[in-house]
């Protein structure tokens, strides 16, 4: 007929009922729905006039790729910054244009991972796209 355990579990037990619901859970603060990449954001100056503000997602082929995106981030966002300061606003506003810097992107980023669309980056999303 010990009482104290049951005073200790009385109290113990609403305690961490609290704290459970005070404390955030990491798994359920970090992904939004199934985790997908953080968009590499771009802010480059075109000509003199015009500036260009995008996000940027590479979408791996395989998942050894995510790895690789990953490792070369650093280069793939120089590349990318060097390969916009010689493009023309008025290209960049139409669809062709934006389509046709798409494909630049994949090339340029699987170059810099060392591979092809088999194999490295199959697909580059917008997530924002602003020419001002």
């Amino acid at each position: 007929m010990n009482v104290a355990p049951r005073v200790v579990n009385a109290l113990l037990a609403p305690m961490l009922l609290v704290l459970a619901l005070i404390l955030p859970v990491p798994a359920l603060a970090g992904d939004h729905g199934g985790g997908a990449p953080e968009p590499m954001v771009f802010t480059v100056n075109l000509g003199t006039e015009n500036y260009l503000q995008f996000g940027l997602i590479l979408e791996p082929a395989v998942p050894e790729a995510a790895g690789a995106i990953a490792a070369y981030k650093p280069r793939i966002q120089h590349q990318i910054i060097l390969l916009l300061s010689g493009k023309e606003v008025a290209k960049l506003r139409t669809l062709a244009g934006k389509k046709e810097l798409i494909e630049e992107l994949i090339e340029l980023a699987n170059h810099a991972i060392h591979e092809d669309e088999k194999t490295g980056v199959k697909e580059a999303l917008f997530t924002q796209f602003l020419i001002q």
